[in-house]
Parts: C-alpha cells; structure tokens; sequence
C-alpha cells in the first residue's frame, strides 16, 4: 500500500490506516523533539518514510532538511513546507508552596 501513496494520496488518505500511520509519525517526532539544525533522527525517520514510499528525495538541505519530489517535475509546481525543529522552552512549576 505505502509505495502508491504518491498516485492515490487523496484517496488513502480518507482510510483509517493512513491517518492513524499518519499521526504514529507526528506521535514520534513530538516524543522527540530537535531544536533546529539538530533533528537528525527527525530527519533520519522522514528520510526512511519517503525510502519505504518510494518517494526520492533530497538530503541535506541547510544540514537536517529534506525535499521530497513527487509528480513528473513538469509544470504546473506545488510546494508544501512543513517544520520539523522543535522550540526550546524554559518550563516553570509553580506548586502553590508558600
């Protein structure tokens, strides 16, 4: 099923082992989060995605990044960008202890 993803996206997209495939990935980059220009295994797991779709790719790009190519390469163009750099957050707990 995976390598004819890029035919019949729209399609598998609406079944429901596409989208729970779909939010296991997003599921394991948020248990992992990479500031930006360190998401190596972010990268590494997009990278063995596209490889098990067969869908080629273009790695590195600004060192993590990655350009998937899907279609013909003939006009008409789209272009999808996605982040996949996590925000460094300073956390404060706050217990009520006077």
């Amino acid at each position: 099923m995976l390598p004819q993803i890029p035919v019949n996206f729209l399609e598998l997209a609406k079944r429901p082992e596409v989208f729970n495939w779909m939010v296991g990935i997003r599921r394991k980059i948020h248990e992992n989060p990479e500031l930006g220009f360190q998401e190596f295994e972010t990268s590494k797991l997009i990278r063995a995605e596209l490889d098990q779709m067969g869908i080629p790719y273009k790695y590195p790009v600004a060192e993590t990044g990655v350009v998937g190519y899907i279609g013909t390469g003939s006009p008409p163009f789209v272009a999808i960008r996605a982040d996949m750099d996590a925000l460094a957050m300073q956390v404060c707990f706050n217990y009520g202890i006077l």
